[in-house]
């Protein structure tokens, strides 16, 4: 009745998904840039002595919106990549002599 009952499953088809030069690279800058410009950030909050001025805190805010817009077009970029999808159904092994063409 479970999930672990030990109930048999039928494999009935399987994706396969072949990712482009695309993604790849776009998955590399959004690593890149959310690892350099984290860092960036906290060394320049992390850095802040005295008072904090009107100036300042633009500066911050501003680099932060920069930061977080580069992590959405380069994880949305990542996502919405070429990616193709191939489905195959694997035949059952009575299927006999069956031949498909294109």
């Amino acid at each position: 009745m479970g999930i672990f009952s030990g109930e048999k499953w039928e494999r009935t088809f399987r994706l396969r998904s072949h990712q482009g030069v695309g993604r790849g690279f776009l998955s590399v800058l959004f690593w890149l840039w959310g690892t350099v410009g984290l860092l960036f950030n906290a060394g320049a909050l992390m850095g802040l002595t005295g008072s904090i001025g009107v100036g300042t805190s633009a500066y911050l805010a501003a680099t932060t919106l920069i930061w977080i817009g580069g992590m959405l077009l380069f994880g949305i970029g990542a996502v919405l990549s070429d990616l193709d999808f191939d489905g195959e159904r694997p035949l059952p092994r009575d299927a006999g002599d069956i031949h498909i063409s294109h």
